[in-house]
């Protein structure tokens, strides 16, 4: 009876000395990343990279600081091999980038292009097959545009990539985006 009891307490003594270290460590990284990020999204705003670029390089980033972040905390704690398996999903992540081969692939590639293409910006309204609004972010997979009923769609960057689009209206001020909305809103 003792050998079970010894068994089962001698890896939680083992890993409980660690646990304040790794909760300061999963802090301090949170403040790092958002941190990092933010000053990462101003610079870009400085830089006037495309607000769509912008999106997707702050998404693939975020992904990618986490990440690193819990393969870290998993070496604190021990786990070595759960922290080599956690950083190998970013080297998967790159071989999935390098060879195309999913969907979630082509929706990151047809954003970084659609992200690049002038004729396609945050605050222009657009319509792509049934769907017709002012594009209200675009992200690593997906762009939402927010239609005139204020229903928001959806569209994975490859649809609209491969679809095309028709630009309606190019961008309009941010005031007039948020008059638009509160109209939509208020009726």
């Amino acid at each position: 009876m003792n050998y079970i009891v010894t068994r089962f307490w001698d890896p939680i003594l083992n890993y409980l000395p660690k646990l304040p270290f790794v909760v300061l460590g999963l802090v301090i990284g949170y403040i790092i990343i958002r941190i990092v990020l933010s000053v990462l999204k101003n610079t870009l705003k400085y830089t006037k990279v495309p607000k769509a670029l912008s999106g997707i390089i702050i998404s693939m980033l975020t992904i990618i600081f986490w990440v690193l972040l819990f393969g870290e905390m998993a070496r604190a704690l021990g786990f070595t091999s759960i922290a080599i398996t956690i950083s190998g999903s970013l080297l998967v992540l790159g071989l999935a980038l390098a060879n195309g081969a999913t969907t979630l692939t082509s929706d990151i590639i047809s954003g970084v292009f659609l992200a690049k293409d002038e004729d396609f910006e945050v605050g222009f309204r657009v319509k792509t097959g049934d769907v017709e609004g002012v594009i209200q972010k675009v992200d690593i997979r997906k762009v939402r545009i927010v239609a005139d009923d204020g229903k928001l769609h959806i569209v994975p960057n490859v649809n609209l990539d491969k679809n095309g689009w028709v630009v309606l209206e190019r961008e309009l001020k941010d005031d007039e985006l948020k008059l638009k909305n509160f109209i939509r809103k208020s009726s």
